[in-house]
């Protein structure tokens, strides 16, 4: 038996034989030779074609074929072509079950087919059922409770969960919602402990939260775990030895948390979302950081003991009492009886981008060009580009006439800014603007991006468009390559002259010396480690791994050239426009968003409209 998993609900409607029908014929037979179809019959104990919504995505159900033809032996079967398989009955024409679990709400259809020995189809069958959205978690505590609290209030019937003395209610909370954290401060004391178990670990479950640590670990910690007879039953954290962040099972019958998955960064000073899931049907492990399936372990057939022991948030059990004791910040933890499946753990995990800076570039009052975006309450006043060097804000000239009602109207394209009516003007020797350091965390995920025009592309240097200086050299570099003639971009790997440098550069777009330039987007994932270049929306080649140990608060922004500890170089001819910076990594399609925004606007955001909004941090 195979058991699949759906990731999209589609809207196929497959045929039915009927009976009496000749079946399709194998290679080279004659109608003579053909078997007659009739209809197989499909059961559901979960999902019934009765019309009805049932739970639920990350549940599985069993469906049972039976063939009205004593002569089949073996059945294929497709979920929403998303999940298909082969099974054979025990005896011809007897039934099968198979077991398959819903990975979203909506939809689905199930086909069926039955073969004879001979390969003819002698039965056909398909159901259609509905699959509502995963069950509420089985325990959740937000920990958004008020400073001078005693106890983590649960969700609905959840219990509430003992903060220990290292605990700190109403610290700031992650992303850009409105609620806070509690702050855990490392020591014995560091510890919520729900006085009960959330979850019976010997089936399947799902645990995550969102954790902030104000420093790089050095021992292993402990987010949430469950008591077990021996140590717990899981535990999910991160494991200094690995150097990642874990998810930890004790299999039944073997050495307590023995079982385990680890995966991804763990940045200081950026929320982190973490979830481990085991899935029963399958004997498997999955960790995910930040929505992203980071490693799974399958074992088919093993299962993980049961833990019937005290939820733990911030520390974990073993034979000689708890250790792993958290120093940071934990939000919205929540405990599932089911399987989480991948779509509503990218969800639950992914924190949208948001936009801390954006200069249009459209005027500069005593050579400063003010920082444009709408801050939260919670956001200090933006700062400009100090245009330096002899950097101007070019201006697009009035025609004298209005192209959108006199056709004989004729404006060079060139003569345009590239958007809206100002662009920052560099002359390819001197000038350039740069932004302080202070606007990027130690080591956050960030986005980068900016329209630029070359003024020509057959220049025999290389031209910087942007760059994050440090006080020896450039964390990273986006730029013209005199040598290639295409867009890339360059990382080192700490602020010294003697630094590892990668390169990775875009393949398919020759840059642009005529009207509105390339978008270009630098995205850094500081959980995988990655950094990406996209040219007008796409990503072409230009991805590498960076080796990162700078301090990211420390950078400078520079728009226009490269310095370095010798000097700066590098500097731009041409035309840049439209810069922003973004707290978080832009995905793809956030992206080709970004490059299509009008100039003056922003694209929207959770807790949007900007009103009382926490902070982006936290200390601890």
């Amino acid at each position: 038996m195979r058991t699949g998993s759906v990731t999209a609900a589609l809207t196929v409607v497959l045929a039915v034989g009927g009976t009496g029908l000749p079946a399709e014929l194998p290679f080279g037979a004659t109608t003579a030779a053909a078997a007659v179809i009739e209809p197989v019959t499909i059961t559901s104990d979960r999902y019934p074609d009765d019309k009805q919504w049932y739970d639920g995505a990350g549940e599985y159900g069993s469906f049972t074929f039976d063939a009205g033809s004593a002569d089949a032996v073996r059945y294929t079967y497709d979920f929403t072509d998303q999940a298909r398989g082969e099974v054979t009955p025990s005896a011809p024409g007897g039934p099968v079950t198979v077991r398959f679990m819903p990975e979203r709400a909506g939809l689905y259809r199930l086909s069926v087919k039955a073969y004879d020995r001979a390969g003819y189809t002698v039965g056909t069958g398909s159901s259609s059922f509905w699959v509502s959205s995963g069950r509420a978690p089985q325990a959740a505590w937000p920990l958004g409770d008020p400073e001078g609290s005693e106890h983590a209030e649960g969700t609905g019937s959840t219990p509430s969960a003992t903060a220990g003395p290292g605990v700190t209610f109403g610290r700031p909370g992650h992303g850009w919602n409105t609620g806070t954290a509690a702050a855990l401060d490392g020591t014995s004391g560091a510890y919520l402990d729900a006085q009960g178990s959330a979850l019976d670990t010997h089936k399947a479950f799902a645990v995550g939260a969102w954790v902030y640590l104000p420093e790089r670990p050095s021992r292993s910690m402990t987010v949430v775990s469950q008591n077990g007879s021996d140590g717990p039953g899981f535990a999910l954290g991160y494991d200094d030895e690995a150097g990642a962040w874990a998810f930890r099972a004790s299999p039944a019958g073997g050495t307590p948390l023995s079982w385990a998955v680890s995966g991804g960064a763990a940045p200081r000073q950026s929320w982190i979302h973490l979830l481990g899931v085991y899935d029963a049907e399958l004997g498997s492990l999955r960790l995910y950081v930040n929505g992203r399936l980071v490693r799974e372990d399958v074992q088919r057939g093993r299962a993980v003991a049961t833990g019937a022991g005290d939820l733990q948030i911030g520390r974990g059990a073993s034979a000689s009492g708890y250790s792993g004791h958290l120093r940071g910040t934990v939000a919205d933890v929540r405990a599932y009886d089911r399987v989480v499946p991948a779509p509503e753990a990218e969800e639950l995990g992914v924190a949208k981008p948001h936009q801390v800076a954006y200069w249009p570039l459209e005027s500069a009052t005593g050579g400063v060009a003010p920082d444009m975006d709408p801050k939260r309450t919670d956001e200090p006043a933006g700062v400009g580009l100090s245009l330096r060097g002899g950097a101007s804000i070019y201006t697009t000239p009035d025609p004298g006439c209005d192209p959108g009602t006199d056709p004989d109207c004729m404006v060079d394209p060139n003569a345009h800014a590239l958007r809206g009516n100002g662009h920052l003007a560099l002359d390819g020797t001197t000038a350039y603007a740069d932004r302080a350091a202070g606007l990027l965390g130690p080591e956050e995920s960030f986005s980068i991006t900016a329209r630029a025009r070359l003024s020509s592309r057959d220049a025999d240097e290389n031209q910087t468009v942007l760059s994050l200086s440090g006080h020896s050299t450039q964390a990273v570099v986006v730029r013209y390559s005199a040598s290639t003639r295409r867009w890339e971009l360059a990382v080192t790997s700490r602020d010294d002259s003697g630094a590892t440098v990668s390169t990775a550069r875009d393949t398919a777009v020759l840059p642009s010396a005529a009207g509105s330039g390339d978008h270009l987007a630098l995205v850094y994932d500081a959980t995988t480690r990655e950094v990406r270049l996209y040219v007008n929306g796409q990503l072409a080649g230009a991805e590498t791994e960076w080796a990162n140990s700078w301090d990211l608060s420390t950078t400078r922004l520079d728009v226009g050239r490269s310095e370095t500890a010798s000097g700066s170089g590098d500097h731009f001819s041409g035309a840049v426009d439209e810069v922003r910076v973004f707290q978080g990594a832009l995905d793809a399609d956030a992206v080709q968003g970004v490059s299509l925004l009008p100039s003056g606007s922003s694209a929207s955001e959770p807790g949007d409209p900007r009103t009382g909004v926490t902070p982006r941090g936290s200390d601890t």
